[in-house]
């Protein structure tokens, strides 16, 4: 055991928590490391929230819709919540032998109605639909990205899920690809 008369007697006479030029206490090495510690631990935990809070996917937002000849829409279905709200699911080709597919969501309830969804394809056009309100009289679209040249494949198959009011639908459309 340090006979704390002895202890005092050795170090150098200097106010408390001052290190002499070149020099540093063990309380301020001490206090450096747990400084730097914290610090990496504060950057390894932000790093890894910015990792996990940003999806390989982000969702995307709906649009309005404006078909023409290259769409491909299976019939509206009505959604469980209400018979006015309706939901279908379009595949677009173009001439490069591309193909995107879209959900499609239209309400005529009277009511705005809070919606989300997702589209998902067996030729990887895939995309999750951010939230948001469709307002009553209103037909928007969540479309996913653009598959290139799917020209190999026979079939184009697409399923539109379609959340609204916390209630989930779905709906799919399949065409051959020639």
């Amino acid at each position: 055991m340090i006979d704390p008369k002895r202890r005092k007697a050795r170090l150098p006479a200097q106010p408390t928590g001052y290190a002499g030029a070149g020099q540093s206490s063990s309380r301020q090495r001490e206090g450096q490391t747990m400084r730097t510690r914290a610090l990496t631990v504060m950057v390894a935990v932000a790093g890894t929230v910015a990792l996990s809070a940003t999806p390989a996917s982000a969702a995307v937002g709906w649009k309005a819709v404006d078909t023409n000849s290259n769409w491909s829409c299976g019939g509206y279905k009505s959604h469980p919540l209400s018979g006015q709200l309706k939901l279908k699911v379009c595949i677009v080709r173009n001439s490069n032998g591309d193909a995107q597919a879209i959900v499609v969501v239209q309400n005529t309830t009277g009511v705005p109605v809070s919606i989300s969804g997702a589209v998902r394809s067996d030729f990887g056009s895939n995309v999750d639909c951010a939230g948001t309100t469709l307002n009553t009289g209103f037909t928007r679209g969540c479309f996913a990205g653009t598959a290139t040249d799917v020209t190999d494949r026979t079939f184009l198959n697409a399923t539109g899920y379609l959340e609204a009011n916390g209630v989930t639908a779905s709906v799919g459309h399949g065409i051959a690809n020639t």
